[in-house]
């Protein structure tokens, strides 16, 4: 539940040139909402694909590359979306992204086979690159000072609704037929579309367009980065975490299927349950414990927390039981993320934040892929239990490496 992949830095609009300055909440509005939509859309379906792709007869293994597949587009085509949109404006590159993902939707209802099935998601994950786009329309539309606000508000906010709001949407439609649901996730994209259309205003100025310095992927700032010891930990970290976390996520309904018998309504209102605690951690909880335990002692607890939950959850006998194990890997999940961003925001030069945070995005993006081929795999080959059980270990070894690594660190 982090913000989409891609090495991509929106071109800088300067203060004289924002669309209007005078009331840049009222020019949030219209993005918050184009951003809720998709991901609410996107919430509805997540929690039931591996029921969709066993329509298909798909094994395990197959439903990894379905998950694998939607994160490997946003990986490819970020940068270059986000780059166009710094040619073209913003808001024309939305608009055929928004669209795009009706099409994937219907796609996705009707796909006459698995391999079409997979089509459909990674359609949808080229068109969810937007949401780098949706960042830079926020930067674009927002004095400096107010930035890191208005992102939280427009980011933060809106994925937090979005996988509340959808898994709880899903649950409760998947009672009407297997169609319902991709279609009523089109519905909403097509709202999102003309909502958009109506009201979105470009931008990025005439003037501003095309004055993008160097090219969409920056070859040197990856050298660069990856040559700072701290700054490549940090990433390591991040890609370790979420490679694990990732594999628990796309294998927990095949095993909630497998050992308790949950349909998609039960998998959906878990999906609901973790999205809840994730809001709430986010919103007022990383805040306080920052300040307790500083960024790098934030880390390795949540790291230890997840892996606490990684362990607890194929040991649970009843299906209540499943609850403390998400708990504590929710919990960590969101004391996590914002609590690395963070110390690699202090670790990196204020010149190079954009490129390095979109660096960062996309290890992730590459452990998202990685991850929904890794844990299914297991599931199917080894074990239904083997997944967590291995995710769990290499947690473990996680916060092995992390505690040598984040020591060496001086910030200041």
């Amino acid at each position: 539940m982090s913000f989409p992949p891609g090495c991509y830095t929106p071109a800088p609009v300067s203060e004289t040139t924002l669309p209007n300055p005078a009331s840049p909440r009222r020019a949030l509005v219209p993005v918050f909402a184009t951003v809720l939509l998709d991901l609410i859309g996107f919430g509805m379906i997540i929690p039931q694909l591996p029921f969709y792709a066993q329509r298909y007869d798909a094994t395990p293994a197959q439903i990894g590359w379905l998950f694998a597949s939607y994160s490997l587009m946003q990986l490819l085509f970020a940068p270059p979306l986000g780059r166009l949109s710094d040619r073209l404006g913003r808001r024309p590159v939305l608009l055929v992204s928004v669209a795009g993902s009706i099409g994937a939707y219907v796609l996705f209802a009707f796909a006459p086979s698995f391999l079409w099935l997979v089509v459909s998601r990674a359609l949808s994950g080229i068109a969810a690159a937007n949401y780098g786009i949706a960042q830079a329309y926020v930067a674009d539309v927002t004095s400096p000072a107010e930035r890191s606000k208005a992102m939280g508000m427009v980011v933060g906010a809106s994925f937090g609704l979005g996988f509340i709001l959808g898994p709880a949407l899903g649950a409760i439609l998947s009672h009407f037929g297997p169609l319902v649901l991709p279609l009523t996730a089109a519905a909403l994209s097509a709202v999102n579309l003309l909502f958009a259309f109506l009201w979105l205003r470009e931008s990025l100025p005439p003037e501003a367009r095309g004055q993008v310095a160097g090219h969409w992927f920056e070859p040197r700032l990856l050298v660069e980065t990856w040559r700072n010891p701290p700054v490549r930990g940090l990433m390591l970290l991040a890609f370790l975490v979420t490679f694990c976390f990732s594999m628990m996520e796309t294998s927990l309904a095949l095993y909630c299927q497998s050992r308790f018998g949950f349909d998609m309504k039960k998998t959906g209102w878990l999906f609901v349950y973790v999205g809840v605690i994730l809001v709430a951690v986010q919103g007022g909880l990383v805040g306080r414990m920052v300040r307790k335990l500083g960024e790098r002692g934030l880390i390795l607890h949540s790291i230890l927390v997840m892996a606490a939950g990684l362990v607890l959850l194929p040991a649970a006998g009843t299906p209540w039981l499943l609850l403390p194990a998400l708990t504590l890997l929710a919990l960590g999940s969101g004391l996590h993320n914002p609590s690395s961003l963070g110390l690699l925001s202090l670790l990196t030069d204020s010149g190079e934040q954009g490129g390095v945070s979109g660096i960062y995005r996309s290890y992730g993006a590459l452990a998202r892929t990685l991850g929904p081929l890794a844990g299914p795999w297991l599931f199917q080959v080894v074990g239904i239990r083997s997944p967590f059980w291995v995710a769990g270990g290499l947690m473990v070894i996680t916060f092995l490496v992390g505690w040598t690594l984040l020591r060496r660190i001086t910030v200041g």
